[in-house]
């Protein structure tokens, strides 16, 4: 009788990204030129297949995304920041079949899901007119860290405070990329990922500093393509394993 076990892969992922973030309020442009910046991701990731060539994948990761703010013209600023998140991509995909003229055949996919974030916090350098002004601080950029929920008065120089921080964020993956085979039960995935953010930094607030006026305005959202490598391993060639020993064991 045939095993209603689900075919279940699971092994480390990692791989660079370059991220941005997208504002709704469409006159910040008019002062304000975005940036991205490159970061990364790492972490496990889980691959089951649902039926004949679909799969879900998923992920759980430790990734950093940011952003840099510059001010047009005369406007004094550079803000470039670093945040740092769990991240959990969840893609449905369908995989084809192709092959490269005589060669061995290989398989590419395509897929789409949602992006599950938890904002952990970050660092950041800012440099703006009012910092310029400021003797202890004329001549550097001011080095501070993301805190979150701290009392308005109560928090140090080197720290930009989060008032009403959206810490749990949502977004839409879309992916595509190849599938690779090296010996039985085992399988490389190449993924490229297009994260298009959907959730505000915060709805309500933003980040603020003690030195300086200047504030990081949060209604924004975070953008990103992604590349990642996974090496995956069928969790039944274990099961494979424990059988052998096992018939070892008896004709012994």
């Amino acid at each position: 009788m045939p095993s209603s076990r689900a075919q279940v892969y699971i092994g480390p992922v990692a791989g660079g990204q370059i991220s941005w973030t997208k504002f709704d309020d469409k006159d910040f442009y008019d002062s304000y030129d975005i940036k991205p910046v490159w970061g990364f991701h790492a972490g496990a990731n889980i691959s089951l297949k649902v039926r004949n060539r679909f799969f879900l994948h998923t992920s759980f990761l430790y990734s950093t995304k940011g952003r840099v703010v510059e001010g047009k013209a005369d406007l004094l600023l550079k803000n470039k920041v670093k945040y740092n998140f769990i991240e959990v991509p969840i893609v449905y995909a369908v995989d084809f079949r192709a092959k490269i003229g005589r060669g061995k055949e290989f398989k590419y996919y395509f897929g789409l899901g949602p992006n599950i974030s938890y904002w952990l916090g970050g660092k950041g350098k800012l440099y703006n007119s009012d910092l310029e002004e400021n003797a202890e601080f004329a001549s550097q950029n001011l080095e501070y860290s993301i805190v979150f929920r701290k009392d308005p008065d109560n928090f140090a120089n080197d720290e930009m405070n989060v008032a009403e921080p959206n810490r749990i964020q949502l977004g839409l993956n879309l992916a595509s990329g190849f599938v690779f085979e090296p010996g039985p039960n085992q399988k490389i995935l190449f993924m490229l990922r297009y994260e298009l953010g959907h959730s505000f930094l915060s709805q309500t607030s933003n980040g603020t500093f003690r030195p300086t006026y200047y504030q990081d305005v949060l209604q924004s959202r975070n953008m990103g393509l992604r590349a990642s490598l996974t090496y995956l391993l069928d969790l039944r060639v274990e099961d494979m394993k424990r059988g052998k020993s096992t018939i070892k064991k008896k004709r012994l």
